[in-house]
Order: structure tokens, then sequence, then C-alpha cells
């Protein structure tokens, strides 16, 4: 028998149980702070909540904090691969369908948001760790940046007229206030509606939305 293949399955196996593990307690923790509250959520709430016990909590996790936190983080690193590589064409491009367009960056952002939605709805209420709505809020405003530097690298005739960081923060509050209050609206439209929507009134203006231009 081979000593390496038994060696192997066996990491796999306790791997998979890791994760599977680390899985259930993030969800329960998700969905006590979305019933009670961050503060009021305990360690005890969380293992029943997983059915698990707490030696195996403490296997993983130091405290609830640490737990969060660790599903805030790997949320950001992954909101920010899928924008990382969008080319800057596609940030000021005009609405377009999903289909001409799937990797529109704010079409991405409110994807992502539709798919962790429970956990987005923490996250912008700042339950338990208010630096994770400024995690997500810099990630956005850097890739704002970069597309700008980008475009006028390319040529692109850009003009602003306040600093680019100021560009880039007024963005992503923006962005970032449309994703609660569709969240908090049980997502009446879809997210490449919102999508849309957001990007109409971001760079066309609510005067012109609202054919109130004379005004």
């Amino acid at each position: 028998m081979d000593n390496r293949s038994d060696s192997s399955a066996s990491y796999r196996s306790f791997d998979r149980r890791k994760h599977r593990t680390r899985r259930q307690l993030k969800e329960a923790l998700l969905s006590l702070i979305l019933e009670k509250g961050y503060d009021a959520v305990t360690v005890e709430d969380i293992t029943a909540r997983a059915d698990l016990g707490r030696t195996t909590f403490y296997l993983h996790y130091r405290d609830k904090e640490e737990l969060l936190l660790e599903s805030i983080d790997s949320i950001s690193e992954e909101l920010l691969a899928q924008i990382a590589p969008i080319p800057p064409a596609s940030w000021n491009a005009q609405p377009t369908s999903p289909e001409a367009n799937p990797r529109d960056p704010i079409r991405v952002v409110f994807r992502h948001a539709a798919d962790n939605a429970p956990l987005y709805l923490i996250i912008l209420h700042g339950e338990g760790a208010t630096r994770a709505s400024r995690r997500v809020r810099a990630i956005i405003s850097q890739k704002v940046i970069e597309v700008l530097h980008e475009s006028v690298e390319g040529g692109a005739p850009i003009r602003p007229q306040v600093p680019e960081e100021v560009f880039a923060g007024y963005l992503a509050g923006a962005l970032m206030g449309m994703i609660t209050w569709w969240l908090e609206s049980q997502a009446p439209y879809t997210a490449d509606e919102m999508a849309d929507m957001f990007r109409r009134l971001f760079f066309q203006g609510g005067r012109r939305v609202l054919g109130l231009e004379e005004l």
C-alpha cells in the first residue's frame, strides 16, 4: 500500500471537513446577526445553530469577531478578484444588456451583492465590524482611481474638476447606498436592472433621468 496516497487522501478528507465546518459556522453567525444583531450573538448561539460543539468552534476561531472578519475578508477578496481584470472602457460604457456587456463592473458589484445578500446587509449596516464597509468602499474606490489612470494613459480626454479620490469616494458611496436600499427592499429589481439604473443616475444625473433638464 502506498503510504503517500493514504496520507494525501486523509489530508483531502480533513480539508473538506475543515471547509465544511467553517462554512457551517459562518452561515450560523450571519443568520443570527440578521435575526438579533451582532452584539447579542454568543459563541453558544453559533455552535447551537451550526449543530457543532464549542470545542470545535475554538479549534477554528478565537472569537466571533474573527469568524465575522474572515467572512468579510473572503467576500472582499472575491469581489476584488472579479473586478480587477475588467478593462477601463467598461466603466464609462452606456447601459447595455447583460448579454452585450456581462463584465460591466457595476453589474458585477450588484450581482455579487445579490449572491451574498446576508453578508452585504451585515457589512453595510456596520454590524460588529465597522471596518467592513470601509473595506468594500476602499476596493471600489481604488478600482475607480485605477480606471481613471488607465484611461488617461490610453489617451481618454478626462479633465476632472474635483480630486480623483473625491470622485472615487462619491461613486463608491453612491453605489453602496443604492445596494443597501435594494437589499433592504427585498430586491424588487434584478441586479442587472439596478446596475443600469445606477449607471444612468450617476453618469447622466438625476435631473436628466427625471426629464427636468430645463430646470
